[in-house]
């Protein structure tokens, strides 16, 4: 295999003997002088096909502890569910647990609500769901809220091909505009372009999507991080107003006033493009 590009020390881009581009993760596989040739393919430990590229930065930017329990957890996933697996599966997870570990450990405990209708209707993801969970919980000392077996849950539902939903064109064609609006209202509040191959931008459409299934399953959100809420709209005023905008927008969507943590979340994704000036 040739090795062309290096991400990290122990991750890089490859070349297969059809000349197709793959991940390669293998201890000290991105060391050695780019690009060369790999002789020995004991070395490698697991290669992705059709990653997208947007993930690339996150392999460097994730704990590596992170990424390696994430790679060890789909690979048994994969082993116990039938099925056409999105490829990037693993970064996609890799992405959303660094997230989550990351409010939990500011202290940012927002209570994501548990659905059981994605117990009922999507048993298998949510079993495995709740597996995952258990394995963050037992290899970081933290205790996720419930509501994150949801949310992964959905990303495994997500990742499986030929997974569908009961009106599922109808979710679809109202998560794009509700998506559409909010990417706008930011962009033009904040005089910035959002760039749909960054990896922030797919975190707020991921958040969108999960935002659009709540309300249509008239799931709340307790609200119980005032004080967090309060500190947010106090710090960032223009955060909490564009916001309050895209929360307005989804009352009329469907008839359901936005929580105060719901807006807590949007303001948390809108600060982060207003930092980055994307």
């Amino acid at each position: 295999m040739k090795i062309i590009k290096k991400i990290n020390n122990n991750v890089a881009i490859g070349l297969d003997r059809n000349e197709k581009e793959v991940i390669v993760f293998g201890k000290g596989i991105g060391f050695e002088k780019m690009p060369y040739i790999l002789n020995d393919l004991s070395k490698i430990d697991r290669t992705y096909y059709d990653v997208d590229p947007r993930y690339f930065d996150l392999i460097n930017s994730v704990d590596e502890k992170v990424l390696l329990l994430c790679t060890k957890m789909v690979n048994v996933i994969m082993t116990k569910l039938e099925g056409e697996w999105n490829s990037s599966l693993v970064f996609i997870l890799a992405d959303h647990i660094s997230f989550a570990l990351e409010r939990v450990r500011k202290g940012m405990t927002i209570p994501f609500p548990y659905s059981d209708e994605i117990e009922l209707t999507c048993p298998e993801e949510n079993k495995w769901a709740l597996w995952i969970v258990k394995n963050i919980n037992h290899n970081f000392h933290v205790k996720m809220p419930k509501g994150e077996v949801t949310c992964i849950a959905m990303h495994l539902v997500n990742a499986r091909t030929g997974t569908k939903s009961t009106g599922q064109q109808t979710s679809t064609q109202r998560r794009d505009r509700i998506l559409r609006f909010a990417i706008q209202t930011v962009e033009n509040d904040f005089h910035i372009k959002i760039s749909k191959k960054d990896l922030n931008y797919y975190r707020f459409k991921s958040h969108i999507f999960y935002f659009v299934k709540r309300k249509e399953e008239n799931i709340p959100i307790e609200e119980d991080n005032k004080k967090l809420f309060d500190l947010m709209k106090t710090t960032y005023p223009d955060a909490y107003q564009c916001a309050m905008k895209i929360g307005r927008f989804i009352k009329r969507e469907y008839d359901l006033e936005c929580s105060n943590d719901e807006i807590l979340y949007l303001m948390i994704h809108i600060n982060r493009f207003m930092e980055r000036g994307l």
